[in-house]
């Protein structure tokens, strides 16, 4: 049994947000909706394309919407201006040299983030990654956690997830996992749901896995 760290993407591993934000806008202007504000359209960042298309469209045209937004971003705007954050680089290099299992659980289409991360040549850090569309259920369900665990033979209890929203929170806490909160991502209130821990910048992922007993039951 080995030890397995989950991150979040958009958010955690990478600033994606300039580039969905533009897919967003010219998916808005094709309904004739005016676009919100780019601070405002960070606030639903996290459920996927349908998660911020959701507040700005009638319910009518949300699964047009949903695939001129996907087709805008892997066609047009995919990594012109996304980034990985300061720091996640180095930490992904000493967590692979010390033999943890790493691995991506997010609410984007699958497609969408294996090709985010290979354009940001970070996938090769990871054993899986698993957008909304592979388990049964997506975060903030813990079946999305629970999927990597099964696919990767380790338990929830020794398993950290790493994400910036509640619903990575969530999915944690339900699986039986640690749960750490990356506040430099596009955060949101918790709504009393409690992270294991809250990290500053993602150095503090190390210093965390230092000293976490994975050991100990829940």
């Amino acid at each position: 049994m080995g030890k397995l760290v989950v991150f979040d993407l958009d958010g955690t591993l990478i600033d994606t947000a300039p580039d969905l934000y533009m897919a967003f806008c010219e998916t808005l202007k094709d309904f004739g909706y005016q676009q919100p504000p780019f601070e405002v359209f960070c606030k639903y960042i996290g459920g996927g394309a349908y998660g911020f298309l959701e507040p700005f469209l009638p319910s009518e045209v949300l699964e047009e919407a949903l695939q001129k937004v996907r087709h805008y971003y892997l066609t047009k705007y995919l990594f012109k201006e996304s980034k990985p954050y300061e720091g996640i680089l180095e930490v992904l290099e000493t967590l692979k040299s010390a033999n943890y299992k790493l691995a991506v659980a997010t609410n984007k289409i699958s497609e969408g983030a294996v090709r985010v991360l290979k354009e940001a040549k970070l996938d090769h850090f990871f054993e899986l990654i698993v957008g909304r569309d592979l388990p049964k259920e997506h975060k903030p369900s813990p079946e999305h956690l629970l999927y990597i665990n099964r696919q990767l033979k380790i338990e929830p209890k020794k398993t950290l997830m790493i994400g910036d929203r509640s619903d990575d929170i969530l999915s944690a806490k339900k699986a039986g996992a640690y749960a750490a909160y990356a506040l430099w991502g596009y955060t949101e209130p918790l709504n009393g749901f409690k992270p294991d821990f809250f990290l500053k910048k993602p150095k503090d992922i190390l210093t965390i896995l230092e000293t976490l007993a994975f050991e100990s039951c829940r």
